[in-house]
């Protein structure tokens, strides 16, 4: 087994005991022990060989021994006595938004409710009144989230194509008759939401990749001569494109799309040409090359000059860190030291506010011994820069819910709406633009509040929201979290072209997910964005600047 295949074998295991259990410090562990394991750079395998898989990070006796097993099986019989216990459909209702693993553990468990349709109709039929603290409204809600469910089936989020993706193009690489591999398709575009996986393969003897593939994936069939469709992991459609090796770049353009891009680059070379790559196709066609993040449309075919887009590495420190203060998963130590060992020039800590009760938010009374252990860190992570920040909530009013004596004790303010959604556009605009007017608001955190495959983001009107935030210098986030990636990119150049300033956030609440700022990079890409363009490209010396002339501005307390 990879290591993708034995983390989600400990996060299924981390599910079932959530289910079941009521000892959250066991989930926990194996939630822990699969993000340690996916994080892995070692061979899991030679490490459960020499014994070492007990000096991981995160990986403890019960959870090393499940991963021993794993790999020298590939299975675990703990595992299989867990799903014996629930029904095969049981998660398919944690699909439904709103419904966390407890609820659907307390559905199942009095109701004996296994399946999505189960659960539909008991919803339609006022049996869930039965359960303590479910009711008529709680009803209605799951129904809404069984509609939306049913909308986004057979979607997936962008890292899970990736991982898909990957893990086959590397199986491909090591078959003899593959000349070369690439994964292409709406993951290469890296668009937040895909259908399906599509590798380019470029080969002399189809037949033999084919033999091969099928040991790989299920259901492998052909739809044409050249390309071949299959399931994996039984749940997500991939598409084969094969190739010649002197036509591998024009197969991979083609097979990237979109499909307007593909017609687009086909009309402006006045012909179909063939190329060993892609960069020796645009540069027979004569067109300077487009990066595959941009290529929804054929609008970059039109410009000679292009913009030089933002990279991982442009990146020079992040703001929006969760501790353990509030709802975070690792202490301000540790977070600080994985920050240093990246090799940021800066992190920024903002542990959630008060009104944010239900995430750990900090009272005012907490605040000062938060900020006691900051400044203490801080001179253990030196010369690394520690800012002291919060994520502040915007209240319906359009308030900060700490005072402004509070807020001024901050480097920094990301300010989020976490309450009351479903405002009508112009109450949430004008909620929003009232937050954009306090002087000590630095960032607008994840702009629409939506989740990806769970809830579509609030209404607003954009346009308002980017003029006020260019006129009172409020940065928007780019929220990289996966299942976020929020501000939408199709927003982002109408927010520049406004003048406002974007900054690359990982809404981090674990070690781990300092690597949302890769899937925030790449949303930035799609948005057409350069360094400068990021702030959190800027040396630190020119954060540090900015941060304190932003401060001047503030009203005396």
């Amino acid at each position: 087994m990879d290591k993708f295949a034995i983390a989600r074998a400990l996060d299924e295991i981390s599910s079932y005991i959530e289910l079941s259990d009521e000892n959250k410090f066991k989930a926990r562990a194996f939630e822990r022990a699969s993000r340690a394991i996916s994080a892995l750079d070692e061979d899991v395998e030679l490490l459960v060989k020499t014994g070492k898989i007990y000096d991981v990070e995160g990986i403890g006796k019960a959870t090393g021994a499940i991963v021993e097993e794993l790999v020298k099986t590939g299975k675990t019989a703990y595992l299989d006595e867990l799903r014996a216990q629930f029904p095969p459909g049981i998660f398919e209702l944690m699909r439904i938004p709103g419904l966390s693993l407890k609820k659907v553990g307390v559905i199942h468990q009095q109701l004996g409710i296994g399946s999505v349709e189960e659960l539909e109709a008991a919803a339609r039929e006022g049996r869930l009144n039965a359960i303590k603290g479910f009711g008529a409204k709680t009803a209605e809600k799951i129904l809404e989230g069984i509609a939306f469910s049913r909308k986004n089936t057979s979607r997936f989020l962008l890292p899970v194509g990736i991982e898909v993706g990957e893990l086959l193009r590397e199986a491909l690489a090591g078959i003899d008759a593959v000349e070369d591999a690439e994964v292409a398709g709406s993951v290469r575009r890296r668009l937040e939401v895909i259908r399906n996986v599509n590798l380019v393969i470029s080969t002399r003897d189809v037949e033999a990749v084919l033999e091969r593939l099928r040991e790989l994936v299920e259901n492998l069939s052909p739809i044409d001569e050249q390309t071949y469709k299959a399931l994996a992991r039984n749940e997500i459609e991939v598409l084969f494109h094969f190739t010649t090796p002197n036509d591998f770049g024009g197969t991979l353009l083609r097979a990237t799309g979109s499909t307007e891009f593909a017609q687009a680059f086909e009309e402006k070379a006045g012909k179909r040409i063939k190329a060993k790559t892609e960069h020796e196709l645009f540069e027979k066609a004569d067109i300077p090359f487009v990066e595959p993040e941009r290529r929804e449309d054929g609008a970059d075919l039109q410009r000679r000059k292009r913009t030089k887009l933002v990279h991982l590495s442009d990146i020079r420190g992040t703001f929006h860190v969760h501790t353990t203060w509030s709802d975070g998963r690792n202490t301000v130590a540790e977070m600080l030291g994985v920050a240093k060992e990246r090799g940021f020039e800066y992190v920024g800590i903002s542990d959630h506010s008060k009104a944010a009760y239900y995430a750990g938010g900090l009272t005012e009374k907490q605040l000062p011994q938060q900020q006691s252990e900051l400044a203490a860190r801080a001179k253990d992570v030196a010369p690394m820069r520690v800012f002291r920040g919060t994520e502040a909530d915007i209240l319906p009013d359009g308030t900060i819910d700490y005072g402004a004596k509070t807020l001024g004790l901050f480097d920094f303010v990301v300010a989020s709406v976490h309450s009351q959604f479903k405002m009508d556009k112009d109450e949430m605009t004008d909620r929003i633009l009232r937050a954009l007017d306090d002087p000590h608001v630095t960032f607008l955190g994840h702009l629409t509040g939506r989740k990806l495959l769970v809830r579509d983001g609030y209404t607003v009107e954009y346009d308002r929201i980017f003029d006020r935030a260019a006129e009172r210098g409020v940065m928007i986030e780019i929220n990289g979290n996966p299942r976020r990636l929020d501000i939408d990119w199709r927003h982002m150049q109408r927010a520049l072209d406004r003048g406002v300033m974007f900054s690359i956030h990982p809404d981090a609440h674990s070690i781990n997910e300092y690597n949302a700022l890769v899937t925030g990079a790449w949303v930035a890409r799609k948005g057409g964005l350069s360094a400068k363009a990021i702030f959190n490209t800027k040396p630190l010396e020119e954060v540090e600047e900015w941060l304190e002339a932003r401060r001047s501005l503030r009203s005396p307390n």
